[in-house]
């Protein structure tokens, strides 16, 4: 929620300076200064070195063209009246004589989006802004949450002439924002790239520590070429990779080189959730760190291996290779044939039904589908939620949490569940407890529920989470008066009215 107060008095204090910065850049002189400026702003809510380096040689870029009087309109602005309109006429300028395909046309446009943007602020900044969030897409869902700004939806991979016109079509919502709280151009800027990071906590509102990276799920592979052979060397490195979006913090990445060895080369760890972000090319993206060199398994090895050489992406010759996952089994061979000190996936190969052999598959399989049951549509329920623990301290917490309020201060939630794959005796059962009553604290919960592949258990708030009030095997919860039960405590009787912080009247 936006807080008037909070703002102006960032704005008397060293928001002032930050505005002044973007208003004598994009009115009077484009500086070194300027550049400087965003570089040293950027550092507060990127995490990745790389990107930092290369927004500042494109901002270089727009000094120089501006410096030799280019402009990238070539029309009278005057009749310009949205976005929009600006932003087909800058499509038919790239598509050119030679009507480039959309594919074209967006890469284009996604690989110089800073150029572009800053070029088209400077130009109409009453419709545009300057885009610096280069594989960091959700960061601005963040912002938007936090401030309750309603996003358009995210066009599809393969409509690359929709995200082509994203762009637009966010700068358009971004605008509507700025009028409705009375600031200037330049203004939103300062809001966007200093005051809004900082006030949701900048890269620890979306990067995990890895000291405190929860236990991995799942395992995916990603591909890199000789120019990303020596990342690994790198034990700080934080970067974004395409990878898949039902990445979970703490899954393990498996680093395939094509070139120069062709071989299983490191295995790292997923630092955030996987999202898509709709200005990077491959569209599907997450943050991976903590690498550990193994010993190369080269694809000749992985042809003829008995347990790989049955995965669809070796037949396939690796190709598409990025964000394929590894099944547990496949995975763990990984580790067993190079020896790696990394974790293993835990599954189960021989206990009842074998189709849940991990904790994920009782999320899928289980949890998600009981959910829908009781009402909860995607968008009402989130995984690995951030929460905010004193001075931009922020914490991983649980697997699901049901209708949650997520607005800076307040944070809140009906409820949560807590997904194990099996727990098998009254003392594992204590163990898990203790951890999700810990979450439903936080988040001051009406209810705490675990769910195993055995059975699933409710606790309430009365008794701080200690005593189930139902619980119930899955073949039980088929039968209708057990679910009605469950339907009574959990269900999604009270829908939000609105997008954004969601709460349920209990």
């Amino acid at each position: 929620m936006f807080n008037d107060y909070i703002w102006n008095t960032y704005l008397k204090a060293d928001g002032k300076e930050i505005v002044k910065i973007f208003e004598d850049a994009f009115t009077k002189k484009f500086t070194s200064k300027y550049i400087n400026k965003i570089n040293e702003l950027q550092k507060s809510y990127s995490c990745n070195s790389l990107t930092d380096m290369f927004l500042v040689g494109e901002l270089q870029k727009v000094k120089l063209n501006l410096d030799k009087g280019f402009s990238i309109l070539q029309h009278d602005t005057q009749s310009v009246y949205s976005a929009n309109n600006v932003m087909k006429s800058f499509y038919a300028l790239i598509q050119g004589d030679e009507n480039l395909p959309a594919t074209n046309v967006f890469g284009y446009f996604a690989n110089n989006i800073e150029v572009f943007s800053t070029f088209l602020a400077i130009e109409l900044p009453e419709l545009f802004v300057p885009y610096y969030f280069k594989c960091i897409f959700n960061l601005i869902e963040k912002i938007a949450n936090e401030f309750e700004i309603e996003l358009p939806q995210i066009p599809l991979k393969k409509d690359y002439e929709g995200r082509f016109y994203y762009f637009g079509k966010v700068c358009e919502v971004l605008h509507d924002f700025r009028k409705k709280h009375n600031m200037s151009p330049y203004e939103l800027f300062a809001f966007l790239y200093d005051f809004a990071p900082k006030y949701i906590g900048g890269r620890d509102s979306y990067i995990i520590k890895t000291e405190v990276l929860p236990e991995p799920k799942s395992a995916y592979f990603i591909g890199g070429s000789k120019d990303d052979a020596g990342l690994s060397n790198v034990n700080d490195t934080i970067c974004a990779w395409q990878c898949s979006p039902d990445t979970r913090a703490g899954d393990m990445i498996v680093m395939y080189l094509r070139t120069p060895v062709s071989a299983i080369t490191s295995i790292w760890r997923s630092v955030s959730v996987g999202f898509n972000d709709p200005f990077f090319y491959y569209y599907r993206c997450t943050y991976i760190a903590k690498p550990v060199s193994i010993k190369h398994i080269p694809l000749k090895v992985i042809k003829e291996d008995k347990i790989f050489k049955e995965m669809c992406i070796v037949k396939k010759n690796m190709f598409g290779i990025n964000g394929v996952e590894l099944l547990p089994l496949q995975y763990n061979h990984v580790v067993e044939l190079t020896g790696a000190n990394v974790p293993k996936l835990e599954f189960i190969s021989s206990y009842g039904d074998l189709t849940l052999t991990r904790e994920k598959d009782v999320e899928d399989k289980l949890v998600k589908p009981l959910l829908k049951k009781l009402d909860y549509s995607d968008d009402e329920y989130e995984q690995q939620l951030y929460i905010e623990i004193g001075n931009h301290n922020h914490a991983l917490i649980p697997d699901f949490v049901l209708l949650p309020v997520k607005e800076r201060g307040r944070q809140s939630a009906f409820a949560l569940v807590e997904a194990k794959l099996t727990i098998p005796n009254l003392a594992k059962l204590e163990d898990v407890k203790i951890q999700a009553r810990s979450y439903s604290r936080q988040l001051n919960t009406g209810y705490s529920v675990i769910a195993s592949k055995e059975k699933l258990w409710v606790m309430t708030q009365d008794d701080d989470y200690t005593k189930d009030i139902f619980s119930s095997s899955w073949d039980m919860l088929k039968n209708a008066d057990n679910f009605a039960k469950l339907y009574k405590l959990i269900g999604n009787k009270n829908r939000p009215l609105k997008s954004g912080g969601k709460s349920a009247k209990k």
